[in-house]
């Protein structure tokens, strides 16, 4: 093996460790040296590569990133032509669809759950690289779905209500089927999906209605 593939190859092995640390003892408790031995390299090779505990952190979550951005599925952007009923669905199933995936590693859910508790730089770069654009994308279809008389703050609480209900289900999927043991999250996509929309439309439809009467009175 020639340096540059050896040195790709301790990188590499040195991430994938990091990952499991990190998501095990979450950044403050882990340890290059825990990292270093999981990985089969040397505390030289962990500075080498990432500088120091703070960096190879970053690196973690860039690559926690590439993983999530592969799983990802298509969601219609064409808002003249695709109704935003139908791109409701998509977000939707696409959200349930990857959090809900049983072939998703374990340490992506544990790493953020780390880092919810205890945040570091680490979360701010998430949610401005990626957690704010699917949010405004979200937005964007919910605010023509209720109309322009909303305001910011509803079109904002509906956004919140659609995405905490998809993540109950991610985080609460233990206690779900152990309370009802014939609704295993993992394996019931489509029919949490359909719910999900089915819910969340009746809510947004009458946050419209609502809002056009009150204009209306206004203008009356």
């Amino acid at each position: 093996m020639k340096q540059a593939e050896r040195s790709a190859d301790t990188r590499r092995r040195l991430l994938e460790a990091a990952v499991e640390v990190f998501a095990q003892d979450g950044f403050r408790n882990a340890t290059i040296e825990r990292i270093c031995r999981r990985a089969r390299a040397n505390i030289a090779a962990a500075h080498y590569h990432f500088g120091d505990k703070q960096g190879l952190y970053t690196a973690v979550f860039e690559y926690a990133e590439q993983q999530r951005v592969q799983q990802e599925l298509g969601v219609p952007e064409d808002g003249n032509h695709t109704p935003p009923e139908e791109r409701l669905r998509a977000y939707v199933t696409g959200f349930l669809s990857r959090l809900l995936d049983p072939q998703r590693p374990a340490w992506m859910a544990r790493l953020l759950a780390r880092e919810l508790i205890e945040p570091t730089p680490a979360l701010d770069r998430l949610v401005s690289r990626r957690m704010r654009s699917n949010h405004e994308q979200l937005s964007a279809i919910i605010r023509e779905l209720v109309g322009p008389a909303a305001s910011d703050n509803a079109i904002r609480l509906c956004t919140l209500s659609v995405i905490s209900q998809c993540v109950f289900y991610r985080n609460s999927a233990a206690i779900v089927a152990r309370l009802y043991p014939e609704l295993v999250p993992v394996t019931e996509v489509p029919r949490i999906t359909d719910h999900v929309i089915e819910f969340s439309l009746a809510a947004i439809r009458g946050l419209r209605d609502a809002s056009r009467d009150a204009e209306e009175r206004h203008v009356s």
